[in-house]
């Protein structure tokens, strides 16, 4: 899966220029490109407008910033739509006009979560969980239910593995709790539940 990590401004723009160009040649696999793919032409025309205009002077050079901004949000947009639609299938990744040369970082959803065991808090009434580093989480989500079956509640959705501490729960009620390691890309598989008896 891609991860977009252009800084170039020229770079970006050829780039978008392809991907329009691949996404829109390609439409038996891109059936319905996210955004529209007319909404990414006009930005093209406008930064294609910006680049001509360029002399140097803080105004245009500021535009060109700008504009900059509005090309790499729509690549990500179309970063999101492509690994939805490619699955991790390479062919399929480079038929959209992203490839493994412009886009050198890659990035996948996280596997799946696992929790090693799950202690009483500092405070009462409260939880720990301790867990297993999920390569490619940069934060943890942590659900619980009175039901192993949910429906689940979030209690937080940016922990990290060192601070899993869970507070103000109900003393004596069993809970299950369960955990997901996420990024930019979305949240991976959650762990299997596990229950919970807070004092």
């Amino acid at each position: 899966m891609l991860h977009c990590k252009v800084r170039d401004t020229e770079k970006l723009y050829q780039l978008a220029r392809k991907v329009h160009t691949f996404l829109n040649t390609n439409q038996d696999i891109f059936t319905d490109p996210d955004p529209d793919l007319a909404k990414l032409l006009v930005e093209l025309n406008k930064m294609k407008d910006c680049l001509n205009a360029k002399d140097g002077s803080k105004q245009k050079n500021q535009a060109i910033t700008d504009q900059t901004v509005v090309l790499c949000t729509l690549l990500k947009d179309y970063i999101v739509y492509v690994n939805k639609i490619a699955q991790g299938d390479r062919g399929i990744i480079l038929l959209s006009g992203f490839d493994y040369n412009d886009e050198p970082a890659i990035r996948e959803i996280p596997a799946r979560a696992l929790i090693k065991r799950i202690e009483d808090g500092s405070t009462p009434c409260s939880f720990k969980v301790y867990a297993e580093r999920v390569d490619g989480a940069d934060r943890y989500k942590v659900e619980t239910a009175t039901n192993i079956d949910g429906p689940w509640t979030t209690v937080t959705d940016h922990a990290s593995l060192r601070n899993m501490e869970m507070r103000d729960q109900i003393r004596g009620l069993t809970i299950y709790i369960r955990i997901s390691g996420g990024n930019t890309l979305g949240w991976g598989p959650p762990s299997e539940p596990a229950a919970f008896m807070p004092r």
